[in-house]
């Protein structure tokens, strides 16, 4: 016996640093529902194989090759349909920089879900240039070293723009807490919309 599983996800997006693993544990915690986080589920790997350093550089077109931040996103991808095909609602979080931009994109992922568009649901944490490097600094990450040398780079306008496709905008400068609430009632209003 086979019924329709109802479990939706809610994508947590921003650029590194900018509180998006922070809101999204504690909406995972709030909610009920599984966290999956790109850093925890391929980091290791990645750290073993030896590294390197990526910028999230934006593009509309799938990849022709895979390089290594595919096959981090492919192990997420897959992790989290697979959890959504077991009944479980997930947060899932990573910088998702072409997901967001790009509505083609964007199409894909939700693709790869498997489950309808309408339970996919995107949160863009924006939080200011100027901070993210602050917090880059303060929490004094290996992987951080090179991107608080060349904040320009890493934080250019193709990477900190608002999303190209539908979302709800997550405030970086707030509380965690007001983060959560905040999208609660945007959430619940929405879903009591469709």
């Amino acid at each position: 016996m086979t019924e329709e599983t109802t479990s939706e996800a809610i994508i947590v997006c921003g650029v590194p640093a900018s509180g998006k693993t922070t809101f999204a544990q504690g909406l995972a915690r709030e909610l009920r529902w599984t966290y999956l986080d790109l850093d925890t589920l391929t980091n290791p790997l990645f750290e073993y194989m030896g590294g390197e350093f990526l910028v999230d550089v934006p593009t509309s077109e799938p990849p022709t090759r895979a390089s290594v931040n595919d096959i981090r996103y492919t192990c997420l991808f897959d992790t989290t349909r697979e959890n959504l095909g077991l009944g479980n609602s997930v947060v899932v979080v990573a910088p998702f920089t072409s997901e967001r931009t790009f509505p083609a994109a964007w199409a894909r992922l939700v693709e790869r879900l498997a489950i309808p568009a309408s339970r996919v649901h995107l949160a863009w944490m924006d939080t200011p240039a100027d901070e993210v490097v602050v917090r880059m600094q303060l929490r004094g990450a290996a992987r951080d070293l090179e991107k608080v040398k060349e904040p320009e780079r890493f934080l250019s306008p193709d990477v900190t723009r608002p999303p190209g496709v539908h979302h709800t905008r997550i405030d970086g400068l707030l509380a965690p807490h007001d983060q959560i609430n905040h999208f609660l009632q945007d959430f619940t209003v929405r879903e009591a919309v469709h």
